[in-house]
C-alpha cells in the first residue's frame, strides 16, 4: 500500500532518497511521476538523460550480441535493459564500479544484482583493466563519471591502450565524456590519438554537455 502510495504522490511531487557517497558526495534517488531515476548534485547518473543517451550511442556500436560485455561505470544499471531488451544481447556482462553505495543503490532502488550472466565487481577500472584477459569483451562500455567530472585517467596513454588490448578483434567500445573535458593523451587531440592506436573512431556530441566515441577495434 505504501509503494503504491508513493507512486501516486510522485505524480503531484517529487520524491527524493539521498544516500551519502564517499566518492559522489550524495547519491539522490528521485521518483517523479512514477519513474525513478539516480541523480548526484550535477549529474544524472542513471535512467534519465544518460539512459538515452547510450541508447543513441549504442545504435552505432553493431557488436555481436552473444559476445561478452565489460561496463566500466554501472551506475544504477540503467544500461542494462538496453542491452538485454533492446539489443538483444545475451552475451555474458561484467559491471564494474568503484562506489560500493552506488551498488547497493542499484540493488535496493533498481532491483540490480549479481546472478547468472552478469558479475558486478566493486573495483577501480583503472587497475582492474590491466588484469583482465586480452580478447575478452565484444563490448564495452565506458561511462566512468564522479558526479560531473572524468577521472584524469581518461586523459592518458594506458587506459586506452589497456582498453583496446581486452577487446577481440572487431570488438566495440562506447565512451560516455564531457564535452567540455580536454583529453590530450601523449598531447594529441583524442580521436587522432586513438586512430593511432588502432580504433576506427566517430566522435560524437550528444545533447549540450555529452560527447560519445564509438571505437572499433582494427587489426589484431
Amino acid at each position: 500500500m505504501l509503494t503504491v502510495a508513493r507512486h501516486l504522490l510522485s505524480h503531484l511531487v517529487p520524491l527524493t532518497r539521498r544516500i551519502p557517497s564517499a566518492y559522489s558526495g550524495t547519491l539522490e534517488v528521485v521518483l517523479w511521476r512514477g519513474q525513478k531515476v539516480l541523480n548526484t548534485t550535477y549529474a544524472n547518473y542513471s535512467y534519465g538523460l544518460l539512459q538515452q543517451v547510450l541508447r543513441y550511442g549504442l545504435r552505432f556500436a553493431p557488436a555481436d550480441p552473444a559476445g561478452p560485455v565489460l561496463l566500466l561505470g554501472l551506475g544504477g544499471g540503467s544500461v542494462l535493459p538496453l542491452l538485454r531488451q533492446e539489443r538483444a544481447v545475451t552475451g555474458a556482462i561484467t559491471a564494474l564500479e568503484l562506489d560500493p553505495a552506488v551498488i547497493r543503490v542499484a540493488a535496493e532502488e533498481f532491483g540490480i544484482q549479481a546472478g547468472a550472466g552478469l558479475d558486478i565487481v566493486c573495483a577501480d577500472a583503472f587497475g582492474w583493466l590491466p588484469t583482465a584477459p586480452a580478447d575478452a569483451f565484444e563490448l564495452v562500455i565506458v561511462d566512468l563519471f564522479l558526479d560531473l567530472e572524468l577521472p584524469a585517467e581518461l586523459g592518458e596513454r594506458n587506459f586506452w591502450e589497456q582498453l583496446r588490448r581486452v577487446l577481440r578483434p572487431g570488438g566495440w567500445a562506447l565512451c560516455n565524456l564531457l564535452t567540455t573535458a580536454d583529453l590530450y593523451p601523449d598531447g594529441q587531440q583524442l580521436p587522432e590519438f586513438l586512430a593511432g592506436l588502432g580504433f576506427e573512431v566517430k566522435d560524437m556530441e550528444v545533447e549540450q554537455f555529452n560527447r560519445l566515441l564509438i571505437l572499433r577495434k582494427l587489426g589484431v
